[in-house]
């Protein structure tokens, strides 16, 4: 009886699958690869004027038309400040916002990137100097989260 029952189970489960019509699944693979770069090379110690570069890609072309609302706050003061940057289009793809850095540490980035085909928030951590225990703590636990991109100075 059981058989029975297992067998019309796992027809029903197997017919189920190819129920998604055509055009459902060419919507999903159709999704443009869009890749989101944020250049933090060129941030090298405490200043008022740190330069971000950002690379906007999709299917290998560059994204010119993206609107991004750039926040900045340091690990350790994440509950009591956060910063919104401006961000200038270069050309090509390319953006760059001017970040205030007010003294060494552990920084976290977050772009909201948003156009007609994209909406992605993309985050990453940086470190400018040394780090206190809490911010060591903090890469640590967050070093294996494959959705943040990470760089350090020092």
């Amino acid at each position: 009886m059981y058989k029975y029952f297992y067998i019309v189970l796992s027809f029903l489960l197997l017919s189920g699958c190819s129920m998604v019509d055509r055009s459902t699944h060419d919507k999903y693979n159709d999704i443009p690869q869009t890749n989101i770069i944020m250049d933090t090379e060129n941030i090298t110690g405490v200043s008022p004027s740190e330069m971000l570069t950002m690379h906007i890609l999709q299917d290998g072309e560059p994204v010119d038309d993206a609107d991004i609302t750039l926040t900045m706050w340091a690990a350790k003061d994440a509950e009591v400040w956060s910063e919104e940057y401006d961000v200038s289009h270069e050309g090509d793809g390319a953006y760059t916002a001017e970040l205030d850095i007010p003294r060494e540490g552990l920084y976290l980035i977050k772009a909201h990137v948003k156009n007609d085909t994209i909406d992605a928030l993309p985050t990453k951590y940086f470190t400018v100097g040394s780090l206190d225990m809490f911010e060591e703590v903090f890469i640590q636990e967050f070093s294996n989260d494959d959705s943040m991109q990470t760089h350090s100075h020092h």
